[in-house]
């Protein structure tokens, strides 16, 4: 039966993306459009994933299992769901789906957006904004805004550092939207201080005055500042009446002694609240930097985003307007991993989830789903809170089930998960194996040196034959990481982790980086340090004129000279990659930020990464190794107490404060119940990345097990399913020029004859001219011409602009060319046919059935061009089963030129 307000606890290894699956496709089979589904990962591989396997499913539904649930959920029958499958991948296929990252759904309407922030829509995204820039940027508005005294004084009182102050200041910002009803005002503290030494001389005086005290009890109430006066340990009691002062106790010394406690509460809240309210004065000036940086280089981080489209969704005045906009066009909402969604951003979705689950308005039957495991919910550090899926539940009054089948681990594995967390993670439901599951081994040892113990497994099973590429070693920090990798390398083990991962860590890209070093500085040592990766011998390398040749064009020419493609996709991606850079100058002092990943099929040992990163991941072998030093304590400087999601209220952590602020003790326990928390979730998803094989060797002190209480054991019969390393065997690449974009596949097949780079650009920019119109009419023009300018202005010169929107006006007032796209139109559709992706420039939808218009800014191809479009038509009426035209549409200089496809 299909419930439209449903939510799933899954736990791991339960079929989380199985269940995604059967709710896509049965809302499809229900007569769902694809183009009205949202559904929202947390990472790109989880979005991927999810698309391919709709795919699949629907390509093979007789032979797969989603095709049971379908039926139980949608109340179809077999026959009837095959009998549509056809129609519906088609339908999928031809749709504009929405299967994508929360960040790339935020970064979507922002850029729809992005002018109500004065903000271009051709903005980068990047984890974080350049940390050096912005720090640079930060202390000049400080400066320029005349708070360089507040920030000098929150160092100081805090006893941090201007940058301590300035990553505060990033957390303050990623909860800013939470402060919303808080007020922050500057208190004087002065008076409790003097009311505090007050009391402390009186004590003082007591027991100076008490022949019986002893030395201790003398020294007992001498303190110069406060600092000194909250070391004191029986400030932590809660009388004086105890050994030390018992000979000189007088009832009056406990009253005096809560009058201290009480001016302590209320210096520390004074002081805490001059803190705050100065960090929200920086806070403004922090934003204000932020603003600069992405105003001036159109660079903003993930958070950025979700920052923004918060403001233009919550902050203007037509906010409702543009959430209509939003919403018109989604009906479902499918929510993965929600325990790891941040309040910022549940915030955005609930409008669209009230509407979705409303029944009225845009449409009336939508539907809500989610799916999550708050026993995963390792990220509170970045805006999680573990509480908001209940709460979430409770507030949209969402039918819970939960998943309860291990579909990832063999029997002993799951078993001795449930052993371990059962009595320690907070309403912990045991997880069961499928039904003739067996097998997996368990082994706890306690060893102190732990490095060596990790070795010795990890030879132990690559003995046993186990594949390199399906063993994980997890551990505490990246600190541990890295000398794990160190040590395992000595034992000529391969080994991957984060870093050796990163594009720009690959010897073919970082000789290439050093070529490129080399044209730029003409330092010697890079022309060393290419010719040793590439291992040459050192020669003299040409020169390249840099100011007239693009970047892509010199990486080009370099791997082509030097044969450096060796069956490896590392260089190809980086060709990829380098097309966000104008130049090599670009490149070069931006480039260590990049974050791409080398192609995974390329990747080859050993997994060393951090339990956080885990998270999603899973191995036939899991080791645990157990923190490499002593973990600190809490010390993160401010507590923030949250009521379910809402925060209640924030506190300055202050050594010792416990013992005489209650209300400071309620929110530290809460603090320390959530980290407790934070720890279990953390060793949870550790024990179940595996799906075979668990080890875990833990410390006889300070160890990361401590809470759970592992006993040394054996549990199970460890084996390994034998792996051979199959060579590989690469074909020559037939090297093409490339060139991105959405038209990249059409601008670059006119011909293998050397391309002029000024054609190429001047017919990008006119492509992204077309596409950047709102409507086709003059009134657009202008938006869509200013659009251009800003992402390809570097490349085109003045007139070069003019021309373009000469000829995009020209082509607004053809009345033939209107005539053809008076229907709805799709720009830039993409369109899979036969394992190939086509962009088509313009698809109209009429009665009659499509049209396929495909501009040019010359005639110099028209043959090709004819049979291009011809590929397209055959495409799209093969898709749809309707009848479809073709036209070539030439904008050239002094006329619109449009050609039947015959």
């Amino acid at each position: 039966m299909f419930i439209n307000n449903l939510a799933y606890e899954a736990s791991a290894g339960s079929g989380k993306t199985f269940m995604l699956v059967v709710r896509y496709l049965s809302l499809l089979f229900k007569g769902a459009s694809a183009s009205k589904i949202l559904a929202l990962t947390f990472t790109n591989k989880s979005a991927s994933e999810m698309q391919e396997r709709v795919i699949a499913t629907l390509e093979n539904l007789q032979d797969k299992g989603e095709l049971d649930e379908i039926v139980k959920v949608t109340g179809l029958t077999k026959e009837e769901l095959l009998d549509k499958r056809e129609v519906i991948l088609k339908e999928f296929l031809n749709s504009d789906t929405k299967i994508m990252t929360i960040d790339s759904f935020f970064t979507q309407i922002l850029r729809k957006f992005s002018l109500y922030v004065s903000l271009m829509p051709d903005f980068n995204t990047m984890d974080n904004q350049h940390e050096v820039k912005l720090l640079d940027r930060f202390l000049k508005e400080v400066s320029v805004s005349g708070k360089k005294d507040t920030l000098i004084t929150l160092a100081l009182e805090s006893n941090k550092r201007i940058t301590d102050i300035f990553t505060l200041l990033e957390l303050f910002y990623m909860k800013k939207d939470e402060f919303e009803g808080f007020e922050f005002s500057q208190e004087s503290f002065e008076f409790y201080e003097q009311e505090v030494l007050k009391s402390l001389s009186i004590l003082d005086g007591i027991v100076q005055n008490c022949p019986q005290a002893s030395t201790t009890a003398k020294k007992g109430f001498k303190a110069s500042n406060i600092q000194e006066l909250i070391a004191k340990k029986w400030l932590l009691r809660d009388t004086l009446n105890y050994s030390t002062f018992k000979k000189c106790f007088i009832p009056e010394m406990d009253d005096e002694f809560e009058n201290l406690k009480k001016a302590l509460r209320g210096y520390f809240r004074a002081k805490e609240s001059n803190f705050f309210y100065g960090l929200n004065e920086l806070l403004r000036v922090y934003i204000k930097a932020k603003k600069a940086i992405y105003v001036d280089d159109g660079e903003l981080s993930f958070f950025d985003v979700t920052a923004l489209v918060y403001e233009i969704l919550h902050s203007l005045d037509d906010s409702e307007f543009i959430y209509f906009r939003l919403d018109a066009h989604i009906e479902h909402i499918l929510l993965d991993e929600f325990q790891d969604t941040s309040i910022i951003q549940y915030k955005i979705l609930k409008p669209l989830i009230d509407e979705a689950l409303s029944g009225s308005g845009v449409f009336d039957d939508g539907s809500f789903f989610f799916v999550g495991d708050v026993k995963q919910s390792i990220y509170r550090f970045r805006g999680g809170v573990s509480a908001l899926f209940g709460e979430v539940a409770k507030i949209h009054n969402t039918k819970i089930q939960k998943l309860t089948t291990n579909y990832r681990s063999q029997k002993n594995v799951v078993e001795f998960v449930n052993t371990t967390f059962k009595d320690k993670i907070k309403n912990y439901t045991p997880q069961h194996t499928r039904d003739g599951e067996d097998g997996g081994y368990v082994e706890v040892l306690k060893s102190d040196d732990v490095v060596v113990s990790v070795i010795y497994k990890l030879k132990e099973l690559l003995q046993l034959g186990a594949n390199p590429n399906e063993i994980a070693i997890l551990c505490a920090t990246n600190k541990d990481g890295e000398l794990f990798k160190t040590e395992i390398e000595k034992e000529g083990i391969p080994v991957v982790t984060e870093t050796t991962t990163k594009l720009i860590e690959q010897q073919s890209v970082k000789a290439v980086i050093e070529y490129l070093k080399y044209l730029y500085f003409k330092e010697d040592i890079y022309k060393e340090n290419f010719f040793s990766l590439i291992g040459k011998e050192t020669q003299s390398i040409l020169h390249v004129d840099l100011d007239n040749i693009s970047l892509r064009d010199i990486v080009r020419d370099v791997v082509k000279k030097y044969k450096l493609f060796d069956g490896h996709f590392h260089l190809v991606r980086f060709m990829d990659a380098i097309s966000n850079y104008k130049d090599i100058e670009a490149f070069l002092f931006e480039y260590e930020r990049l974050s791409t990943t080398s192609a995974s099929s390329d990747i080859f040992g050993v997994k060393v990464l951090t339990i956080h990163k885990s998270k999603g991941l899973e191995y036939e072998h899991i080791i645990v190794a157990d923190r490499l030093s002593i973990a600190k304590k809490g010390s993160a400087p401010i507590i923030y107490e949250y009521d379910e999601i809402v925060l209640k209220d924030m506190f300055l952590r202050v050594s010792n404060r416990a013992g005489f602020d209650d209300v400071y003790a309620t929110a530290l326990q809460k603090e320390d119940v959530l980290a407790s928390e934070d720890s279990l979730n953390a060793l949870y998803v550790a024990f179940t990345r595996a799906k075979r094989n668990l080890f875990i060797v833990q410390k006889s002190k300070s160890s990361l097990f401590e809470k759970i209480e592992l006993e040394v054991i054996k549990y199970g019969t460890l084996e390994c399913k034998k792996y051979k390393q199959e060579k590989k065997n690469y074909t020559t690449l037939n090297y093409k020029s490339l060139y991105y974009g959405t038209q990249t596949n059409i601008l670059n097949v006119e011909d293998e004859k050397q391309e002029d780079l000024k054609a190429i650009n001047f017919g990008l920019a006119m492509h992204y001219m077309l596409e950047m119109l709102d409507k086709f009419d003059e009134s657009s023009i202008f938006e869509a011409k200013c659009l251009t300018v800003n992402k390809f202005g570097y490349n085109l010169e003045d007139n070069e602009i003019d021309e373009i929107t000469k000829r995009v006006t020209n082509l607004v007032k053809d009345n033939n060319f209107l005539s053809l796209v008076d229907a709805k139109c799709y720009k830039e559709q993409a369109i899979k046919y036969r394992n190939n992706l086509f962009y088509i420039d313009l698809l109209v939808e009429n009665d009659e059935g499509f049209i396929v218009i495909d501009y040019k800014s010359s005639k110099k191809y028209e043959k090709h061009h004819k049979k291009q479009v011809a590929s397209y038509v055959n495409a799209i009426k093969t898709i749809t089963g309707k009848p479809t035209k073709g036209y070539v549409v030439y904008l050239l200089n002094d006329e619109v030129e449009i050609k039947l496809n015959l």
